[in-house]
Parts: structure tokens; C-alpha cells; sequence
């Protein structure tokens, strides 16, 4: 890659975890509205698996710098690198086009980030189940925050990137 070209996408990628954090940080009152899940979604599926993931590595790391490290930061770069993994494949199949489709799949990630993030409880409890039977309300509102957050912003944005991509980087 171009020296230029290796610049612009490390300000992109910059500028999209400093919005996953700032919109992480903000939206800590509101449980389970969070904007990274949705942000991780279309960087992976605009950009790529590589940028998707370095996303998902800033942006967890930083906010918890300021909403606080634990074991729960391993589980949490687990979860939101398997949200890019799928999103990645997702972002190939023709589905990907459509908005409605797009945005109960940026649900579902909710729903898999959170079961993910709540496999931490196997080291404190045997009792797994009721663990995260405890914490599906939470995922249940961070399914729906996605599905607004994508709808609202996210096709769009996918667009934006997939088009800065093709333009800076000769990527379809």
C-alpha cells in the first residue's frame, strides 16, 4: 500500500473509533444504547476484516479507559471481533443491500455480542445460565439499540465507507 493511501486509512480508522468511544462514553446512561457494535458492523463490512478488527481494538481499549478495565475487556474484544468476523461475511452476501435486513442483523449482533461478553460468568459462577438469563433484558435493549442505530445511520454510513474504500484504495 501507498504511504498516502496507509495515512488515510489510519485516519479513518481513527476517526471511526473516536466516534465508537465518544458515542460509547456518551450513551453510558442509556443501557444498552452504543453505538460501537453498529460502528465495528459497517467499518468491517465498508473497509474490511482487517480495519473492522482495528476498530474493535481502539475502541474497546480506550473507552474502558474511561468506563473501566476488567476481565470483561478480554470477553468484550472477543464478542466485538466475532461481530466483525460476521459482519465481514455478512457484508459479501447480497443481503448486505438491504436496509431492513441489514438493520435485524445488526440486531442479532447485539444478541451474540452479549452472549459472548457473558461467558466472563464462567469464571465466577457454574451456573451460566441463569448468569446471562440475568443480562438478556440488557442485550435484549442493546438488539434494539442496534436495529435503531443501523437503521438511523447505518446503511448509510456503509456506503460512505464502501465508497471511500473503492476511491482511496481500488477496493469494491
Amino acid at each position: 500500500m501507498v504511504a498516502g493511501n496507509r495515512v488515510k486509512e489510519l485516519a479513518i480508522i481513527a476517526m471511526l473509533s473516536a466516534a465508537s468511544v465518544a458515542g460509547r462514553v456518551v450513551m453510558t446512561p442509556i443501557p444498552g444504547l452504543q453505538p460501537t457494535t453498529v460502528i465495528v458492523m459497517v467499518t468491517t463490512m465498508g473497509l474490511g476484516l482487517r480495519q473492522g478488527l482495528l476498530v474493535v481494538l481502539i475502541s474497546t481499549l480506550v473507552s474502558n479507559l474511561q468506563l473501566g478495565h476488567g476481565v470483561w475487556t478480554l470477553f468484550q474484544l472477543l464478542a466485538w471481533s466475532v461481530v466483525a468476523v460476521i459482519s465481514y461475511f455478512y457484508g459479501k452476501s447480497r443481503w448486505s443491500n438491504y436496509l431492513i435486513i441489514s438493520s435485524v442483523v445488526a440486531g442479532l449482533t447485539g444478541i451474540i455480542y452479549g452472549m459472548i461478553v457473558s461467558l466472563n460468568g464462567l469464571l465466577f459462577t457454574k451456573r451460566i445460565i441463569a448468569y446471562y438469563l440475568a443480562g438478556l433484558p440488557h442485550d435484549i435493549t442493546h438488539a434494539i439499540g442496534n436495529f435503531a442505530i443501523y437503521f438511523a445511520i447505518g446503511g448509510r454510513l456503509q456506503r460512505l465507507l464502501k465508497s471511500y474504500s473503492a476511491a482511496y484504495f481500488g477496493r469494491k
